[in-house]
C-alpha cells in the first residue's frame, strides 16, 4: 500500500469515527465532496495548505495524517522523519498539480486542433468539392501537435526530446509539403535550409547547456550562431533563387544582434573578472 492509499484509508476511517459524511467534511474544508472522495480512493491527495485544517477536523496530528495511522510514541527521530515526509508530500502534490495541468492542456489543445482540422476539411470540400488546401493545413497542424508532445507529456528532458523530435519531423514535413504542393523547390532548398537550422539550433542548445553559469557569454555566442545561420540561409536561398537579394531589414536585424552581442560579452567578461578577483 503506497502513501496515498494509506492516507486515503486513514481519512475515511477518521471521518467515520467523527461521524462526518464526505459532504460535511468537504463543506468544513471549503472543497467539494468529490475531492474528499478522491482523497479516500487515493485518486488524488489533499493540498498541503489543507493538511492542518483537515487534521484538526479529524482530531489527529498532521504527522499522523501523513503517516496514515495513529501514533502515540512521537520520538525525535520520528519528528525528523515526519518533516522529511512533509517535504516529500509537498513535492509530490506540486508534481501532481503540474501533471494535471499538462494533461488538461494536452487534451484541450488536441481537441482544438481536431476541431480546426474538421472545419478546414468541411470548408474546403464545400467550396471546391474536393480536398486541396485543407490537406496542407492538416499536415501543418499535425506537425505542430507532434512537436508539442514532449512539452506536455514527457516528464524529463523536455527540451532535448523536443529538439530530437523536431529535428526529425522537419524533414518529413518538408517532404510531405513538397508532394502536396508539387513544388520541388520545397524539397531541395527546404532540406538544405532545414539542415542549417537544425545544426544551428543544436549548437545553441549545447552552448546554453554547457555555459549555464556563464549566461552572458552563452547569449553572445548564440547571437554569433544566429548571425552565421542567417548568412548561410541567405546563401542557400540565393543559390536556388537567382533573383533573391540582400534586404535592408536583414542588415538591420544583424546590427541589432551585434548590439546585443557586444554588451553581453562585455558583461560576461566583467563578471568573470570579478569572480576571479
Amino acid at each position: 500500500m503506497n502513501r496515498n492509499e494509506k492516507m486515503g484509508k486513514f481519512i475515511a476511517e477518521m471521518r467515520k469515527v467523527n461521524g462526518l459524511t464526505q459532504k460535511e467534511l468537504a463543506e468544513q474544508l471549503g472543497v467539494t465532496d468529490k475531492a474528499v472522495s478522491k482523497w479516500e480512493r487515493a485518486a488524488s491527495s489533499p493540498d498541503i495548505a489543507l493538511l492542518i485544517p483537515l487534521a484538526h477536523i479529524l482530531g489527529v496530528s498532521t504527522g499522523e495524517l501523513l503517516n496514515g495511522e495513529k501514533d502515540t510514541d512521537l520520538t525525535e527521530e520520528k519528528t525528523d522523519d515526519l518533516v522529511n515526509k512533509a517535504l516529500e508530500y509537498s513535492h509530490e502534490t506540486n508534481f501532481q498539480r503540474t501533471e494535471k495541468l499538462q494533461r488538461i492542456l494536452f487534451w484541450g489543445i488536441s481537441l482544438l486542433f481536431l476541431i480546426a482540422c474538421m472545419v478546414c476539411l468541411i470548408c474546403d470540400y464545400a467550396i471546391s468539392k474536393e480536398l486541396t488546401w485543407s490537406l496542407i493545413v492538416i499536415v501543418s497542424l499535425a506537425a505542430a501537435w507532434i512537436l508539442l508532445l514532449p512539452f506536455l507529456r514527457v516528464k524529463e528532458h523536455k527540451i532535448r526530446k523536443g529538439l530530437i523530435l523536431g529535428s526529425i519531423l522537419i524533414f518529413l514535413y518538408l517532404e510531405i509539403l513538397s508532394r502536396l504542393l508539387k513544388v520541388s523547390l520545397i524539397h531541395t532548398m527546404g532540406i538544405c535550409i532545414a539542415v542549417a537550422v537544425v545544426v544551428g539550433v543544436w549548437c545553441a542548445y549545447g552552448i546554453a547547456c554547457k555555459w549555464k553559469d556563464r549566461k552572458y557569454f552563452a547569449i553572445s555566442v548564440i547571437c554569433c550562431i544566429v548571425i552565421g545561420e542567417e548568412y548561410i540561409i541567405r546563401r542557400i536561398v540565393e543559390s536556388f533563387v537567382k533573383e533573391a537579394s540582400y534586404r535592408p531589414f536583414t542588415l538591420f536585424h544583424d546590427i541589432l544582434l551585434l548590439l546585443l552581442l557586444i554588451p553581453c560579452f562585455g558583461i560576461g567578461v566583467y563578471f568573470r573578472h570579478k569572480k576571479n578577483r
